[in-house]
């Protein structure tokens, strides 16, 4: 299939365009990832704000807040969740946006997984991160 694109000068230039990877459904998926992803953190984080810095005095909180703080299970669980929220929210943004500017199916493909190797990697050291600053 071959379309028309705008160079970086004024003339126009024939280039060769693979259809996307993945059906209308994968789309559909991530797109609907990216939406839920984006809610939790909304509750996620405003709830992080608010107890941070609205129920309790910024000036008073030291170390000893963050210790009562991590003692709780319910806020390390808390923490994680925001953690992986955010790195599923921004990866299935990025995957969209590889979808949208990489032509090549294998580039896309090797993107793709690129991409889930460093969530994963980026998910995985913030869950080492946080259940060492448990102990």
């Amino acid at each position: 299939m071959s379309t028309l694109i705008e160079g970086t000068s004024s003339r126009w230039r024939q280039a060769r365009v693979q259809p996307r990877a993945g059906d209308d459904r994968s789309r559909l998926a991530i797109y609907v990832l990216l939406r839920l992803t984006g809610l939790v953190l909304a509750v996620l984080v405003l709830g992080h704000f608010t107890l941070t810095h609205i129920i309790h005095d910024v000036a008073d909180t030291g170390s000893t807040f963050v210790a009562r703080r991590w003692g709780s299970t319910l806020w390390i669980l808390w923490d994680w969740l925001m953690l992986t929220a955010a790195v599923t929210h921004g990866a299935a943004g990025l995957w969209i946006a590889i979808d949208d500017y990489t032509p090549d199916l294998d580039s896309r493909s090797r993107r793709h997984r690129a991409l889930l190797a460093l969530s994963l990697g980026a998910v995985a050291l913030g869950t080492v991160t946080i259940v060492a600053a448990r102990t």
